[in-house]
């Protein structure tokens, strides 16, 4: 039996842009709809190295820097796949619907920030987010984002009057838990002492000091801090998390991480099924240009694979059967109780045209 030597340092890049979406004016998102953060955990980093140079001759790719827009993507993904699976190498993929990503953060700030999480069951809340993606809510959504950009009391009053119409036009009975969701909404902000910020998620600052309201990468970034905490029971000390440069944002990045870790000691931490937030030691945070990282270059398409597959999805394009095979097979390395693998963010419509198979949560309605 192969004993493997347990990562200590963790590759971390992203695909699929991963800007403010408070910024968007359209939700085609430059057709970029999807979002990618993904980490490989490497124990024997001349080994991988050693790998991809293999890969490139293999797959006949040139002297340059390994890039996930390379026309033989889902052949290189799919034996680097084989490669991190024999060499237990864990991969942690956090792949983002955007559109889905905005709506949630309506219902989890402007119709549910009062409440509390535990106040409406998850199912509740995850279907009032996939009836907010349909087109007819684009309207609403772009309202949502405008209140982030230039906040207003007024602004998120007008706002949930819109939705509360919406929602009245609809037959379907997840519209009238968003109608109910809304009255309650309405009633806080018609208060005189009604705080904006109650209805928003919190900002961050960017490195140019410009506020930011949505910043998917952030979200993922945490999400995976934690699930690699999750993978590790021993904890996080000696272990280094090396992420693809930012320069724009690697100051909210690296804050967040600080957060995250002060919050643990404090025992202020999120329980959640697939990754563990109360985060045991603190692993170092470094920013390294991909150009003289291969591993990070192996980061690059494994991202890119799985970003582009569920763009077309999410676009409702032909799905590219290598490119779908690739996906699968990053898919197929999912261990939910340890952390690893793919968390997909995405509508229940969304996973079926992608031919994902779910685990549906009880009705809503139960």
């Amino acid at each position: 039996m192969t004993i493997h030597t347990k990562p200590s340092t963790y590759f971390i890049d992203e695909s699929g842009h991963s800007g403010d979406l408070a910024s968007a004016r359209a939700l085609d998102f430059a057709d970029q709809p999807v979002f990618a953060l993904t980490c490989i955990g490497v124990a024997d980093v001349a080994r991988l190295s050693t790998e991809m140079e293999r890969l490139r001759r293999v797959h006949g790719c040139g002297p340059d820097e390994l890039k996930s827009g390379m026309v033989r993507l889902p052949q290189f993904v799919t034996d680097l796949k084989l490669y991190l699976e024999a060499q237990d190498c864990p991969i942690f993929i956090e792949l983002v619907d955007k559109r889905f990503f905005i709506a949630t953060h309506v219902m989890t700030y402007l119709l549910c920030g009062g409440l509390g999480l535990d106040s409406v069951p998850e199912p509740v809340r995850n279907a009032v987010a996939e009836f907010l993606t349909d087109e007819s809510a684009d309207r609403l959504l772009l309202g949502y984002l405008a209140t982030c950009r230039e906040p207003s009391i007024t602004t998120v009053r007008a706002l949930l009057d819109d939705l509360w119409t919406s929602f009245d036009a609809s037959d379907e009975d997840v519209a009238r838990f968003g109608q109910f969701l809304t009255m309650e909404a309405r009633d806080r902000a018609s208060r005189a002492e009604a705080k904006v910020a109650a209805f928003l998620p919190l900002p961050d600052r960017t490195e140019s000091d410009r506020m930011v309201w949505m910043l998917p990468n952030l979200t993922s970034l945490a999400h995976i801090y934690g699930r690699i905490n999750l993978s590790r029971p021993d904890g996080l000390e000696g272990v280094s998390l090396v992420h693809d440069e930012q320069l724009q944002f690697g100051r909210v990045l690296a804050d967040t991480k600080a957060v995250m870790d002060d919050l643990a000691r404090q025992r202020q931490v999120l329980h959640l099924p697939f990754a563990d937030y109360d985060v045991s030691g603190a692993a170092a945070l470094r920013f390294a240009d991909s150009k003289d990282e291969v591993c990070l270059q192996a980061v690059d398409l494994l991202a890119g694979c799985a970003m582009r597959f569920a763009r077309d999805a999410v676009g409702k394009r032909r799905l590219d059967p290598a490119l779908r095979d690739a996906f699968f097979a990053l898919l197929s390395l999912t261990e939910a109780s340890e952390g690893r693998g793919v968390n997909l963010v995405f509508t229940y419509a969304t996973l079926d045209r992608m031919g994902v198979p779910v685990h549906r949560q009880p009705d809503f309605r139960g």
